[in-house]
């Protein structure tokens, strides 16, 4: 059975980073249902317009070793950071979120940076509901109420967004989502509830160099 995504994998990332870094929950339980259980429909959605990927980039050298899509001469412009942790076989990186690192502050009060590589959305998401176009189309349809565009310095073949609930973006929890091909994404989020204009810049920071990465790969 193939799933119908209608939220973004940039929010489901972000449920799970605020599950994994008990450091920075607030409490609130992560919103479990970004991948909804109950959809065979083969319905043809409506289009929506988003921006295209016009560099590819191939992160399957990185699938096995998530944490080393950014190293940590990027991290420590942020802050000092744990050792990544990474995750390729839980159910959560298998089920939900696809190959992920987390890396926590060695400050209690300091940011929390979780990045995945969205491969589980590709496998089982409808057509429409896959890469960039998904977090376009989650903003249309209400699911999330806040989208912005970016442009990530060095990388403008590659279109990216902060798309998310307001609501948890303006708490300190950015998720940044980049296109890395047409049905395939890369999620960083960064959690830092002292500074939540910060978390958004640092995101792309991390999204920068996680890119950077992917295209010296080439």
């Amino acid at each position: 059975m193939r799933f119908r995504v209608a939220l973004s994998a940039a929010f489901v990332a972000a449920s799970v980073a605020l599950s994994a870094v008990a450091s920075c929950s607030d409490g609130s339980e992560p919103n479990a249902g970004g991948l909804p259980s109950s959809s065979n429909s083969l319905t043809v959605p409506p289009p929506v317009a988003y921006p295209k990927v016009q560099t590819p980039l191939d992160p399957s050298p990185y699938l096995d070793h998530p944490c080393r899509l950014v190293p940590m001469s990027a991290l420590n412009v942020i802050a000092e950071f744990r050792r990544g942790e990474p995750d390729t076989d839980s159910t959560a990186a298998k089920k939900l979120t696809g190959p992920r690192c987390t890396w926590i502050s060695k400050r209690i009060d300091g940011p929390d940076v979780t990045i995945a590589i969205d491969t589980v959305r590709r496998e089982v998401a409808d057509d429409g509901f896959k890469g960039i176009e998904a977090e376009y189309r989650s903003k249309e349809s209400g699911d999330i109420d806040h989208l912005q565009p970016l442009a990530i310095p060095g990388h403008p073949g590659n279109p990216a967004v902060i798309a998310g609930k307001a609501s948890r973006i303006n708490n300190g929890s950015c998720p940044l989502t980049v296109g890395l091909t047409e049905d395939l994404t890369l999620t960083v989020i960064v959690i830092d509830r002292r500074d939540s204009q910060g978390a958004c810049e640092d995101a792309q920071t991390v999204a920068a160099a996680a890119l950077d990465t992917l295209s010296d790969s080439k």
